[in-house]
């Protein structure tokens, strides 16, 4: 499962049961949801905080489920591969041990038994590297097997192992995963850059070296009986004369010897190489320490290393003219004789190492101002903040009228810095946004990460960290200055689900207590996450069945009337305890009115995205208006002179395509998907297809069935072949489908069990 599809219904019906009645009014309900009065509401049983998203019901045992996590931390000296999931990692062995065929299905139950094995020791707890777990969850495996086939299986397991040609640390999503892996990409990056300015140091001074050994061996001093005895080391001295040719060697020419100023110029250059602490010989340890705790003491560092910084440039700049014989006097002498770390530029600082800060608490204003302090400078610093809580006290008195989107602040205050790599993410995307972190880390720019761990939820931190995500109570986005030019180019917002929709929409398939079954839509909206901190109950109000009426709302429905329309409406979220009985929790305002704060900002990361952007609206408003007026006054020519009727509608003709070209461009805008003619052909609705050109790559349908479904060239879902598989099949693709691209159209075989039902699932995907 990928983990955009957290939370979300799966595939089963969920036996879901009502609570008991009791009697309450309309009246008492607005009361509530007004002024917070529950005098007038029954006492329930149970209270919200025992209560959980009503979505969240297939996910109660994240180990159970096959997704992005546990990862494997690898060491890679190019840094090309430095992060793989576990799925990832037994797939691609899988290809090698067994082929697709019913052959190879023993092979294959039986490694994926293993892998299921590895993910039961890393929910409790398990660490180390992956072949240390791997053994473990093999023994286990092995003792449950009977001992007629234990041989074949352990055969099976070992081919398996040896396919997978690496090892690394094994890493679930939790408290630690943000500051593991983003620090672990850190090490990678910089093993590149130290192992790049190592490699320059030493070949800069092996020429110097150079310089000055041929210096000497083109002096007399270099040329007397001692010294060529002690050069040729003690092998041959009984039987070899080195006076006699000594004397030989004085009739020889003695060239020019280097100038004084010259030669100190290059020993001094060497000192500087051999004395620095920024790289080792091997260009890849650093004698200077780089990783910190705290922006302060990053600073301090780096403006403590400025002179030395300045003084390793100067000395690489010098050797390069000295090497290449272009130094000269009457005009570098000045200019280095004042070179100090007032003249290093970015380009120069983009040789060393850069500074990695870790706050790993960094929830609080006073940390959130040093960074921004710290990122305003200019100087390379890579800043993880980790957010361990992102929902505050709803209350104005706390000072945080922004409840319910002041986890977003920081990040959002970086964007305005302009020149400065912003990620946000949660910890459950980060497996997904990989290569945007590498990209961020091996910036020059300063760089900010700031990550919601979803940690103290009181939730799986996955759980929590994906619907904080899907809520958009703490969106991704990512902001690359140096990716391009314009904003297009800059902006992302990879790892967020339909990114055109203000919230996404699942559907909640149920059962009542008379065993009928219901399917009921609904969006995870931010006060769905809110219900999922639990912290904030006395904002939530549980309602017994028989008390639902038509006045209460969902609300996702809620939140998109005006106030007129909802004056005699209240909203509600659906949640579930333990034995998964279904409540509607009304909300009150305080929710409502962070709900909408947090939609605002959503709409704002879209349109800084390129979706429903505004500019493009205003514009195709103004073209329209402009062509509908000349479309009016070419009427009005074209029925007073017939003359030029002709002509008045072959210009409205061209007119009217012109607009419709503007309204295909803003539709391109606000869904971020251009496809041309060829890419979406006619297709009748009584054919499967998919959208190809809108696929995320999601791995959803080729899981279900990959004979069925193949991804092209591009790493985008098509039908390979509708034989494949079962109509059953396609629409469970289509039900699964992140963005419902896949279209299943009618049944080819009339024979196929439950056509009746799967025609009535597949309907609102035939569209």
């Amino acid at each position: 499962m990928n983990q955009e599809s957290a939370p979300g219904p799966g595939n089963e019906v969920i036996p879901i049961s009502f609570p008991c009645p009791t009697a309450v009014t309309s009246i008492n309900l607005a009361a509530f949801h007004l002024l917070g009065d529950r005098s007038g509401l029954p006492v329930e049983k149970i209270s919200p905080q025992q209560l959980r998203p009503a979505l969240f019901a297939d996910y109660r045992d994240l180990s159970k489920l096959r997704y992005d996590f546990p990862l494997i931390l690898l060491n890679d000296d190019q840094g090309l591969a430095w992060i793989r999931s576990l799925a990832d990692i037994i797939d691609a062995s899988l290809r090698e041990v067994a082929p697709e065929g019913i052959e190879s299905e023993g092979i294959r139950r039986q490694v994926l038994n293993l892998e299921q094995e590895i993910r039961n020791l890393v929910s409790q707890g398990q660490k180390g590297p992956l072949s240390l777990l791997w053994q473990k969850a093999r023994r286990k495996l092995l003792s449950g097997v009977s001992k007629t086939i234990r041989s074949s299986v352990e055969d099976n397991l070992a081919k398996a192992y040896a396919e997978l040609g690496l090892d690394g640390e094994v890493i679930d999503c939790d408290a630690e995963l943000p500051g593991r892996l983003i620090t672990h990409a850190w090490n990678q990056s910089q093993r590149i850059k130290s192992m790049q300015l190592g490699s320059q140091i030493d070949r800069l001074k092996q020429k110097l070296s150079d310089i000055l050994r041929i210096d000497h061996l083109h002096s007399s001093v270099a040329r007397n009986a001692g010294h060529l005895e002690s050069s040729m080391g003690t092998g041959d001295n009984n039987v070899f004369d080195f006076q006699a040719m000594a004397n030989i060697l004085k009739s020889a020419p003695v060239g020019d010897p280097l100038p004084e100023k010259r030669q100190l110029r290059i020993k001094e250059a060497i000192s500087v190489f051999q004395s620095q602490n920024f790289v080792t010989n091997s260009g890849v340890n650093n004698s200077f320490g780089f990783n910190f705790e705290n922006c302060g003491e990053a600073l301090e560092a780096f403006r403590k290393r400025l002179p030395d910084m300045a003084a390793l440039v100067k000395a690489i700049s010098i050797a390069e003219l000295e090497i290449e014989n272009r130094y000269d006097e009457s005009r570098h002498d000045f200019f280095y004789s004042r070179f100090d770390e007032d003249q290093l530029g970015p380009e120069d600082l983009a040789l060393f190492p850069s500074y990695l800060v870790y706050l790993q608490h960094g929830d609080d204003a006073a940390n959130e101002q040093a960074v921004l302090e710290t990122l305003r400078s200019g100087f390379p610093f890579k800043i993880i903040v980790q957010k361990d809580k992102i929902v505050g006290e709803l209350s104005t008195a706390s000072g945080h009228f922004s409840f319910g989107t002041q986890g977003q602040q920081l990040a959002r205050m970086a964007l305005g810095l302009n020149n400065v790599f912003v990620l946000q993410s949660a910890a459950s995307s980060l497996y997904q946004l990989r290569e945007r972190v590498m990209n961020g880390l091996c910036s020059d720019l300063p760089a900010l990460f700031s990550v919601y761990s979803g940690e103290k939820s009181g939730r799986p931190a996955y759980l929590a960290a994906a619907a904080a995500t899907e809520s958009r109570a703490f969106p991704s986005f990512v902001f690359d200055p140096a990716s391009g030019e314009d904003l297009a180019s800059r902006f992302h917002l990879d790892g967020n689900p339909c990114v055109e929709q203000d919230w996404r929409r699942h559907r909640l398939r149920f059962e009542d207590s008379e065993h009928n079954s219901h399917t009921e839509e609904t969006a995870f909206t931010l006060l769905d996450f809110i219900a999922c901190e639990g912290h904030l109950d006395t904002h939530f109000a549980c309602i017994p069945e028989t008390c639902w009426d038509s006045n209460m709302l969902p609300a996702d429905l809620f939140l998109e009337l005006d106030s007129n329309a909802h004056k005699d409406k209240v909203p509600y979220v659906l949640l579930i305890d333990e034995d998964d009985v279904l409540h509607r929790a009304v909300c009150d305002v305080k929710l409502i009115d962070a709900a909408k704060r947090c939609r605002e900002l959503w709409r704002n990361l879209q349109e800084l995205g390129g979706i429903n952007n505004s500019h493009a609206k205003k514009a195709i408003a103004l073209e329209k208006e402009a062509w509908e007026e000349e479309r009016q006054h070419l009427i009005t020519q074209a029925s007073s002179s017939p003359a030029s009727a002709s002509v008045a509608a072959t210009t409205a003709v061209s007119q009217e395509a012109v607009v419709t070209e503007s309204e295909q461009t803003s539709a391109a805008i606000e869904t971020a998907v251009e496809m041309t003619p060829d890419e979406a052909p006619e297709i009748s609705s009584d054919d499967a297809w998919i959208e190809t050109i809108r696929c995320t790559t999601c791995n959803e349908c080729t899981d279900l069935n990959d004979r069925m479904f193949a991804y092209d060239e591009d790493k985008r879902a098509y039908i390979a072949n509708l034989d494949a598989g079962s109509y059953r099949e396609l629409v469970e693709a289509a039900e699964a489908c992140q963005v419902a691209i896949i279209h299943p159209g009618k049944p080819r075989n009339p024979d196929e069990p439950g056509l009746e039902e799967l025609i009535a699932r597949a309907e609102p995907f035939c569209t």
